[in-house]
C-alpha cells in the first residue's frame, strides 16, 4: 500500500486521457509488426500473446516513438513495454507497478492492427487505484490473474461513486455487470492504428467488446513509463 503522500505525488501529474492522430506512420506499422511477427512470444495464462519490446528499443523505429512520446510527456524513462495480440477485450485494470512507489506514470498504446472493420475502444473510467497493479471484479471471487492482484472489494478505489453504472453499456459487454459498479465513465476513445492513446497508468480503464463489432483479434504496442 502506498502512503498518502506518495499518492499526493503522483497525482501532481495526473491528466485526462487523449489520442494523438499521425503518431506513427503506416510504414513504422508495416516494421513493428514484422518485428512482431520474427519475435519469440509469450502466451500469457490469461490469453493475450506478447512480446516484450526491451531488445528492440535500440532500433530506428523504437527511437522514433520514444522521441514522439517524449513530445507528448516529457522527460521519461521506459520501465516495461510489450507487443500484445488478443482475441478477448481487457477487462477493467490498472497499469500500475509495485517497483515505483511515487514515480509511476503514463502509459501509451499503440495500435497497430484489428482485424475486421469495425472501430473498438480504449475506455477510461473516472476513478484510480494507487495501490499496486490491479484488475478488478467488484462482488466476484477466486478469479485467476497472470500479475496483477484481484480486487473484489472496491473501497480502496479513489473516486468510488455510490451508483450502479448505465453510460454506454455496450462497450461493456464482456463485464459482468457487478464489476462496473461503483465506477463512472470518463472517456471512450478511439483505437485506430497509426493513432497513439496516452494515460494515466493508475487510472482504470478497460477495452470496449470489439467481438460486438465482429473483429476477432487486435494487435498493439503499450509502453509504461516512469517519472525521470
Amino acid at each position: 500500500m502506498r502512503s498518502q503522500e506518495q499518492i499526493n505525488k503522483i497525482k501532481q501529474h495526473i491528466s485526462d486521457p487523449y489520442s494523438v492522430k499521425h503518431f506513427v506512420s503506416e510504414e513504422d506499422i508495416v516494421e513493428l509488426i514484422e518485428i512482431y511477427n520474427q519475435g519469440s512470444k509469450t502466451v500469457k495464462n490469461t490469453g493475450p500473446v506478447t512480446l516484450d519490446i526491451k531488445d528492440y528499443l535500440d532500433l530506428p523505429v523504437f527511437q522514433r516513438l520514444l522521441a514522439r512520446i517524449k513530445t507528448e510527456i516529457d522527460e521519461f524513462e521506459v520501465t516495461a513495454g510489450l507487443f500484445f495480440k488478443t482475441d478477448y477485450p481487457h477487462i477493467i485494470h490498472n497499469d500500475d507497478t509495485f517497483e515505483l512507489p511515487d514515480t509511476v506514470y503514463k502509459a501509451i498504446t499503440i495500435p497497430l492492427y484489428a482485424d475486421g472493420d469495425g472501430i473498438p475502444k480504449l475506455c477510461f473510467f473516472n476513478q484510480f487505484y494507487f495501490h499496486g497493479p490491479a484488475k478488478f471484479f467488484n462482488g466476484s471471487n477466486d478469479i485467476p490473474t497472470y500479475y496483477n492482484q484481484q480486487v473484489y472489494d472496491y473501497s480502496k478505489i479513489d473516486g468510488r461513486v455510490d451508483s450502479i453504472f448505465i453510460d454506454n453499456y455496450e462497450y461493456f459487454t464482456h463485464l459482468k455487470p457487478s464489476w462496473l459498479t461503483g465506477l463512472s465513465l470518463h472517456s471512450a476513445l478511439d483505437w485506430i492504428p497509426t493513432q497513439a492513446v496516452i494515460f494515466d497508468s493508475v487510472r482504470l480503464h478497460c477495452a470496449s467488446d470489439f467481438r460486438s463489432l465482429g473483429i476477432k483479434s487486435k494487435l498493439g504496442i503499450s509502453i509504461f513509463t516512469k517519472r525521470n
